[in-house]
């Protein structure tokens, strides 16, 4: 193979150039000659090399779009994993070969219902996926025994978004930007104190905006984080992904590469290449780079850049908060929890307990099988990833006595499968999603959806704020990366630049031909005065003679 690649690049080079003469004689024109031969360039008449590096949802949207545009683009995926790709999306078929999907899926799975850029649901039924509704929600009180639902819950969701929405519109005619935590007590901290033990109370603070501490209250984006979030695959999440790599049935499967972490990505200006080092000693060349990593691995410095990134990215990359998630999956051997709800919250008395699997997804209802899926958010979701497998059985048992009762989870029998992810210490992904803390400026996120031209894009749902911490936000990045590259974004700022440079210079030789011509004036002036000086002088002489000649 090494030895054949430069004789086909020769073959292909005399090839263009006898294709170039014969146009020119068939037009009545001379042969070019060996200087004008040399001008022609080979690399820009072949297809360009685009490597994508992360195979998650961002950099397969990326590469998907791409090679559409066969003609002018060869794509390659890169994936540091060596048994899967997906990124933070994993349905976990490998552990459970007789499940459907959406009972093994320990990432992102949840689809927006209410945010008007989601192509996701298009997307899935464009693939032929079911998508279905999670239906009702449950509230539990645990310790006074109370459960909320139908009209109850509806009066009381009701209350929790009036004092959210207070929290929310009071906390921007602060002076000092507060987190939505600090908003939300502040308003129960004006009302009476039975409001304060009230359930709408408790329904609001089990939102994931109040568990993070430093959520900030004046980018509070809660189709981002708390809400609308109602559809899963019931295939699972995974069965999409392998989707974006298969292609349909007009397009070809992804050229995909497992087990390849990139270690450096180094920009070549001599051979206008991006050179991409791997662990293992590896390397590729390519026209274009994507960068499809979560930005917490870029800020780990797990990837280097040479020359090192613009301040601006390092800025970002050290400002953008990292939310800590996960999920537990428990089977048991019969469903003792009620059909009729998809979702179980529970209520907690303190700040410690906030985000500790509060909530679980009812996947009985969706495909059959006695599973709940507990999630954790926050600190918790960090304490958990350290106990072992038997303290994390246990732990959740309790939980779960304390929500439906001993009797009740006794009902259910032996747990037959129990699992959880471990996103936070995962050195691929060091956490769950962006979000912004109190102070961060949104154009962070922005930054990063601007290329390093020619040679560097980025994707991942850290490039977009308006879709930050999302599925359809990173699928989104990957297809603007995509059309970025493919309308010559980079070109177009290329010529952007040259003109504002030209004009500048314009400007700049318009000002110093006009300094010049004021110079020219002045000195003209000084000339006439001159002029004007000897005149004077000429007559004095003449007249001091004519008095001397009177004497």
């Amino acid at each position: 193979m090494g030895h054949s690649e430069p004789s086909l690049m020769y073959v292909l080079y005399i090839l263009i150039l006898l294709i170039v003469s014969f146009n020119l004689c068939t037009n009545g024109q001379k042969l070019p000659t060996e200087n004008e031969k040399e001008e022609i360039v080979v690399d820009d008449l072949l297809p360009k090399e685009v490597v994508v590096i992360g195979a998650g949802i961002a950099g397969l949207a990326a590469a998907r779009r791409l090679s559409a545009d066969k003609q002018n683009f060869t794509v390659k995926v890169y994936e540091a994993r060596r048994d899967r790709y997906g990124g933070r999306i994993w349905t976990d078929k490998l552990t459970n070969m007789k499940a459907r999907g959406a009972e093994v899926d320990l990432g992102g799975s949840a689809l927006s219902v209410i945010s008007k850029e989601n192509p996701l649901i298009e997307l899935a039924e464009k693939f032929d996926l079911k998508v279905a509704s999670v239906q009702k929600l449950q509230f539990i009180i645990p310790w006074k025994k109370i459960s909320y639902s139908g009209d109850d819950l509806s009066k009381i969701t009701h209350q929790a978004a009036q004092i959210l929405g207070q929290a929310v519109n009071e906390s921007k005619t602060e002076k000092i930007e507060v987190s939505m935590k600090e908003a939300i007590d502040k308003v129960l901290g004006k009302r009476e104190t039975e409001d304060l033990d009230s359930a709408a109370a408790h329904l609001v603070r089990c939102l994931p905006s109040y568990i993070l501490d430093n959520y900030s209250s004046r980018n509070y984006k809660p189709e981002n984080i708390d809400v609308g979030y109602d559809k899963l695959l019931l295939d699972g999440m995974g069965e999409l992904i392998d989707r974006l790599v298969s292609g349909s049935t007009e397009e070809p499967p992804l050229h995909l590469n497992l087990n390849k972490a990139a270690r450096q990505i180094k920009v070549d200006k001599g051979r206008r290449k991006v050179l991409v080092r791997f662990h293992g000693g590896v390397q590729v060349a390519a026209d274009i780079v994507v960068v499809a990593v979560p930005v917490s691995v870029i800020a780990s410095g797990e990837l280097l850049f040479e020359p090192d990134l613009p301040k601006k990215y390092q800025l970002a990359l050290h400002e953008i908060s990292i939310s800590a998630g996960n999920k537990v999956i428990v089977e048991f051997e019969h469903a003792f929890w009620s059909a009729e709800y998809g979702v179980f919250t529970r209520a907690v008395r303190t700040d410690a307990e906030r985000g500790n699997l509060q909530t679980w997804v009812n996947v009985n209802n969706l495909i059959g099988h006695p599973v709940l899926i507990g999630l954790l958010f926050g600190q918790p979701a960090v304490e958990f990833e350290i106990l072992n497998p038997e303290e994390a059985k246990n732990y959740v048992i309790d939980v779960l006595n304390e929500m439906f009762g001993e009797d009740l989870v006794k009902q259910g029998g032996k747990v037959v499968r129990f699992q959880h992810s471990k996103w936070v210490t995962d050195p691929l992904s060091l956490g769950a999603s962006t979000y912004p803390k109190v102070g961060s400026d949104p154009g962070l996120w922005d930054t990063f959806s601007q290329p390093l031209c020619p040679y560097i894009y980025f994707a991942g749902e850290h490039t977009s704020f308006e879709a930050h911490g999302t599925l359809h936000g990173a699928y989104n990045s990957g297809i603007r990366v995509g059309d970025q590259i493919l309308t010559g974004l980079c070109e177009t700022l290329r010529k952007e630049e040259e003109r504002r440079i030209e004009e500048a210079r314009r400007k700049k030789e318009e000002q110093k031909n006009a300094t010049k011509d004021d110079k020219l004036d002045d000195s003209l002036d000084d000339d006439v005065n001159i002029d004007e000086d000897e005149d004077d002088t000429v007559e004095e002489v003449a007249q001091s003679k004519k008095e001397k000649t009177e004497l």
